[in-house]
């Protein structure tokens, strides 16, 4: 169960984060796409509970992690690219 909402209070953060920074940042959408599978994530959490607590630990942590990884590439590269200009 902690690990649902650390996923949604993740996945709002990320969004509210993407939102904010549109702006400034090219990549803002790789931070958004970041924010929906945090939230995507949580709730396969929920519906599958409690069956779901055997894999769910592993496999989607290293899902979270993929895919928060990929979303600061993304804005690292972006933001090296504004730097250039």
């Amino acid at each position: 169960m902690v690990l649902i909402a650390f996923f949604i209070v993740e996945g709002v953060a990320s969004i509210i984060g993407a939102f904010q920074h549109r702006d400034h940042l090219r990549s803002w959408g790789w931070v958004l796409f970041s924010g929906i599978i945090d939230l995507l994530l949580a709730f396969l959490i929920w519906d599958g509970w409690p069956s779901s607590a055997d894999w769910a630990i592993g496999l989607l942590v290293g899902i979270n992690m993929l895919f928060l990884g990929l979303s600061l590439v993304m804005t690292a590269l972006s933001a090296r690219l504004m730097g250039n200009q």
